[in-house]
């Protein structure tokens, strides 16, 4: 099964053995490409909509593959069957949703999610409601990637459970990696630093990812043209209220992203 560089990117960041859910899984690909490569025993590919899983079972006939895939309806993780108390998967797989849909999906599984050790997501909108709902659900986010393919941006995320933690997993380097990072550059405070990790990706911005940089460049220069058509509306006046509200906050993030962007000057990570 040959996968799309978005697709490959969410299955390459699977860990060997665990058991996803993939809620959203449309044709099933990422299912039947974990189980084709050895990379999961089982998998849940999951679908709200009977259309996208209908095409998925056929996929997963086609390949014959039913003894290893278990394609079922369900909204989120809703339908996910649980033994003993627990979800029979370890990991959610999410992408190609909104990120408040995505944010409805953990939220709304919360309790199963508390059961489950990882979560792999990427949101086409709105990131950082999702980072922010994944602190607040109890996983701390260990890796992110990002690609440009076909004219945009995808932002891939993993996280793991901190009240269900494999054993010996470094969460603490990690944690101390992240603050250090941070506290060493004392450009903004702790919140604001936060909240580019939020919007941004706290990893991407320590691993300096490069396709980051172009995406950081393209949201610097949007900035500045929207700047830029502000200016023009300026009368004798000045500016009204809203639109001087407006032209701060854009100001702020214009000298956020100029901070980031010198990130990638520094001669060591």
């Amino acid at each position: 099964m040959e996968l799309s560089k978005r697709l490959h990117m969410v299955a390459s960041m699977v860990e060997k053995g665990s058991i996803p859910a993939d809620a959203g899984c449309d044709h099933g690909y990422v299912a039947i490409y974990l189980i084709q490569n050895g990379i999961s025993p089982h998998v849940f590919a999951m679908d709200v909509n009977e259309g996208p899983l209908e095409r998925a079972r056929e996929h997963v006939e086609e390949y014959g593959l039913a003894a290893y895939i278990d394609v079922r309806l369900s909204d989120g993780l809703s339908g996910l069957p649980c033994r003993g108390g627990r979800p029979e998967a370890d990991t959610l797989l999410a992408a190609g949703m909104g990120g408040r849909l995505t944010v409805k999906i953990l939220e709304e599984g919360a309790e199963k999610l508390a059961g489950m050790r990882w979560v792999i997501l990427q949101p086409q909108s709105e990131p950082w409601l999702v980072r922010k709902s994944l602190r607040n659900l109890g996983y701390f986010i260990t890796d992110e990637n990002m690609i440009w393919e076909e004219g945009k941006y995808y932002a891939v995320m993993k996280a793991v459970n901190l009240r269900n933690l494999p054993e010996g997993f470094p969460v603490g380097r990690l944690e101390e990696e992240a603050r250090s990072f941070f506290r060493n550059r004392p450009v903004f405070s702790e919140t604001e630093w936060e909240q580019a990790g939020d919007r941004y990706g706290s990893w991407l911005l320590i691993r300096r990812n490069p396709v980051l940089f172009s995406y950081l460049e393209d949201c610097l220069d949007k900035t500045a043209g929207i700047l830029k058509g502000i200016d023009g509306q300026k009368d004798d006046a000045g500016y009204s209220d809203k639109t001087g509200k407006r032209l701060a906050q854009l100001k702020e993030e214009q000298r956020l992203l100029e901070q980031l962007l010198m990130l990638y000057k520094e001669k060591s990570l």
